[in-house]
């Protein structure tokens, strides 16, 4: 913890701090959290994140993800999530992809047979 590192080591500093303990929101509370933050990941992201994927984000991640907490570990489900969709979105299809390395190596097989002719 960069607290105890950091500060409670200086007890000079540490009589500057006051302990402040918040508890883990809710998952009703971290849905109304990522509803706040979802504008910003769509607009980072460039992509539409649906209500079901919030509320499946902070229903999930408390259930699964147990050694951090709402509505941390939801946010990064969500920022995670609209990554990989954005990444699908702008790569081609891995059949078309092959398609073109094949174009490619033909091409450059047929320049190098003609060489060889010339």
């Amino acid at each position: 913890d960069e607290y105890r590192e950091y500060i409670e080591k200086d007890a000079a500093l540490a009589r500057r701090f006051q302990s402040v303990f918040v508890s883990e929101p809710s998952i009703h509370d971290t849905i109304s959290i990522l509803r706040g933050l979802k504008e910003k990941y769509e607009l980072h992201h460039g992509i539409r994140i649906a209500d079901s994927s919030i509320i499946a984000a902070a229903t999930l991640s408390n259930r699964y993800i147990s050694d951090r907490f709402l509505p941390d570990k939801a946010i990064d489900l969500i920022d995670e999530a609209a990554s990989r969709a954005r990444i699908e979105i702008d790569s081609k299809p891995e059949i078309i992809d092959e398609l073109e390395r094949k174009i490619i190596q033909l091409k450059i097989e047929s320049e190098v047979l003609k060489k060889e002719y010339n």
